[in-house]
């Protein structure tokens, strides 16, 4: 009987501690109630202990961000250029925080809010270095959500991560890194040393393949055709997810076959490529994981 009583008290305690992170995530008053449109702001306010109630189409943030998770309770916005307005009647955010590419649904969404002013924005992709631009983004985040010191921590986090897989992963980093994404069978977005992944990967100790001109977003497009330019043959990081077509396409594709790239890929899960930190804390460990022991199946 007493050792039923142990276990019934010990499960008592877990449940008492899911319950109240959960009320203080979601319910208590003294939290502020924010809300994105933005997956790249969502991801950050998960990972500073502020998960947002409400985002824009937050069934495409499961399938293109997948991790941080959202909290099932979490409001679906629609979509993140036409939010939908009765939802946003409802909800009452006190702030509302998004980053440039939504400035033009500023004037819309204050309609929503007691005050303009509740309507803010961060910049994590704007001309400039990427991982300063990062780093400046997640302190105004934590500044705007008033918890400055969670930012500190979570770049503390990150770099620290860089630096232990950079010693782990000294064996791989003579082969630079091709970080590619199919946008269909034939084309395809290639990032440089100014995107959140390039600047991983430089902090990893790794040289990113591509070094040609990049958008502010750090990434190219480039045709399938153009993976037959690289002499050096760099390793192919493709990440997830791409159309469901890709892989039988590729199958079929002579110029594919012939490519020394093409023998040993790496696949890696899906991972938001304009992501932030969390973003580049995933890509991190999903490539160190991919490079000792293998990628995801295609």
């Amino acid at each position: 009987m007493k050792h039923i009583r142990t276990g019934f008290y010990r499960w008592a305690a877990i449940l008492l501690i899911l319950f109240s992170y959960r009320t203080f995530a979601h319910s208590s008053p003294t939290e502020p109630k924010i809300a994105t449109l933005d997956w790249t702001v969502a991801e950050t306010l998960l990972a500073l202990g502020q998960p947002p109630i409400a985002v824009g189409d937050a069934e495409s943030y499961r399938t293109w961000v997948a991790v941080p998770q959202l909290p099932a309770d979490t409001l679906d916005l629609g979509s993140r250029l036409q939010p939908n307005k009765e939802l946003l009647a409802k909800l009452k955010p006190d702030l509302f925080v998004n980053s440039a590419m939504f400035s033009s649904l500023k004037p819309i969404l204050q309609c929503y809010v007691a005050d303009p002013k509740q309507v803010d924005s961060v910049d994590f992709y704007r001309d400039g270095d990427i991982w300063h631009n990062q780093l400046t983004a997640s302190r105004k985040l934590a500044q705007l959500i008033g918890k400055p010191q969670a930012a500190e921590t979570l770049i503390q986090q990150s770099e620290q991560l860089f630096a232990r897989l950079k010693n782990r992963l000294s064996a791989y980093q003579d082969r630079t890194l091709l970080l590619v994404q199919f946008i269909d069978s034939r084309h395809l977005r290639v990032y440089g040393e100014n995107s959140l992944f390039g600047a991983v990967i430089k902090q990893m100790g790794f040289r990113n393949a591509w070094t040609q001109a990049v958008t502010v977003w750090g990434s190219a497009n480039i045709g399938i055709n153009q993976l037959a330019d690289f002499k050096d043959n760099p390793r192919l990081i493709v990440i997830k997810p791409y159309p469901l077509n890709v892989p039988t396409a590729l199958q079929h594709n002579t110029l594919w076959q012939h490519l020394p790239l093409s023998q040993d890929p790496l696949v890696l899960p899906a991972i938001w490529t304009f992501g932030a930190l969390p973003s580049a804390q995933r890509f991190a460990t999903s490539l160190a994981e991919a490079l000792q022991h293998g990628g995801e199946a295609w």
